[in-house]
């Protein structure tokens, strides 16, 4: 079998440290990555030095897109550009994974369905969690009837790592659309996930930067010597206990794609003060949601935290169910019972969780031998109406209607 001629959009750490190595090493009997597109050339060139191939590089992702002998495009560009990049491959007739979310607007999610089916080949929504053990099996679990009628869930993040997307490109709306797009899109699909197939009604959010402020220095700054403004050249960097180094090892992939080369070219540092630089996105924050039915979600992310760890709170007619992420574990005690059940469960090997080689091994399928892609675009809409619309709310401090940002029942919906 001839191997899959395939091409990366955004040499980032994800486009090259998941995809990249998956695809040159697990995968490497499947696929060929011919080609990477990304602005800043130095890195996408340091990119195919650290995964030891030769690609042609390109500054551009028509380019790319383009290009006759490419059979699949990977958009792992910031989210400002998915929808962008993902039109470029569709239009040529490729078959396209496109990492979460979607796009940062709905209409723009909408594009994308459009496309998807004037090319008619594969498009692979990127929600990986959907591949995490412990939410496969609450899904089946809520599937079977386990739960009963499910009426209220909870999705709970604490993510110590997230304070680091105040020193990137994601701190800003204008790359991200928001953190609740940007991160808080996994969440939402995990909650439309195992709901099925009722449909999110209406939002409600509140958030704030509570910490990650100027005022939230875990140390005092001396007279007349202002901290930052990258954690590199911090007068503060040997006192802070939030200072973040990129390079820190020598020959890593951050190394290798983020340094005082590649800055030259975009003048992009992953490490700046978290707490001087400018945002406009939230640390922590809730949202809550309503389905179509009366059930009722929430989804609370804090980044400023100790732990990392996602965990999921089920409740239905018949019984409760607590699913830990970190622990590989699901919890389920049955409604007029004591009974308490524990599943203890194997995530397999590989990043998050084991959930990233299950989820490429999918797309690789869908594209040889016709499966269905386990996240469509039509989840990914879902799911970033009902992360647009927390934006929103928490903007103008109001309830938003979904029906607000595009009709639930159009046939681009089916």
């Amino acid at each position: 079998m001839s191997k899959l001629r395939l091409g990366i959009i955004g040499t980032g750490g994800r486009g090259v440290g998941s995809f990249g190595q998956a695809f040159t090493t697990t995968f490497a009997d499947r696929v060929d990555i011919v080609g990477l597109a990304d602005t800043n050339t130095i890195r996408a060139g340091n990119a195919a030095k650290f995964l030891g191939i030769s690609p042609e590089i390109h500054d551009n992702a028509g380019d790319l897109a383009s290009r006759s002998d490419v059979e699949a495009i990977v958009v792992t560009s910031p989210d400002c550009f998915h929808e962008e990049h993902a039109l470029l491959a569709l239009q040529n007739n490729k078959h396209v994974f496109i990492d979460k979310p979607l796009a940062t607007t709905v209409d723009g999610c909408l594009n994308v369905i459009e496309a998807s089916r004037r090319a008619g080949t594969v498009l692979y929504m990127g929600f990986n969690l959907r591949h995490q053990v412990v939410v496969r099996r609450l899904r089946d679990m809520a599937r079977e009837g386990l739960f009963g009628d499910l009426f209220q869930l909870q999705a709970i993040e604490h993510y110590n790592g997230g304070r680091t997307y105040h020193s990137r490109w994601n701190r800003l709306k204008e790359f991200t659309g928001g953190l609740f797009i940007h991160k808080g899109s996994h969440d939402f699909d995990v909650l439309n996930y195992i709901m099925g197939d009722v449909r999110p009604a209406r939002v409600s959010c509140f958030g704030s930067v509570s910490t990650l402020k100027p005022e939230g220095l875990p140390f005092e700054p001396d007279p007349g010597i202002e901290p930052g403004p990258n954690c590199t050249v911090c007068p503060y960097n040997t006192r802070c206990r939030d200072a973040y180094a990129v390079n820190a090892s020598p020959g890593s992939i951050s190394d290798c794609l983020f340094n005082e080369e590649t800055a030259q070219i975009d003048g992009y540092y992953k490490n700046l003060c978290m707490y001087m630089s400018e945002k406009d996105t939230h640390d922590q924050g809730v949202a809550i949601i309503e389905y179509d039915n009366g059930a009722t979600a929430t989804h609370t992310e804090c980044f400023v935290t100790p732990i990392s760890n996602r965990q999921y709170f089920l409740e239905g007619t018949k019984g409760h169910g607590e699913g830990d992420l970190h622990a590989n574990q699901i919890t389920f005690e049955p409604r007029w019972s004591k009974e308490k059940i524990d599943y203890q469960l194997d995530p397999g090997t590989g990043s998050h969780g084991g959930a990233d080689p299950v989820m490429q091994q999918n797309f690789l399928d869908c594209i040889a031998a016709g499966d269905r892609p386990t996240a469509n675009a039509i989840d990914g809409t879902w799911s970033v109406a009902v992360a647009v619309a927390a934006e929103l709310s928490r903007a103008e401090r109001r309830m938003v209607e979904i029906s607000e940002l595009m009709d639930p029942g159009s046939d681009l919906l089916k």
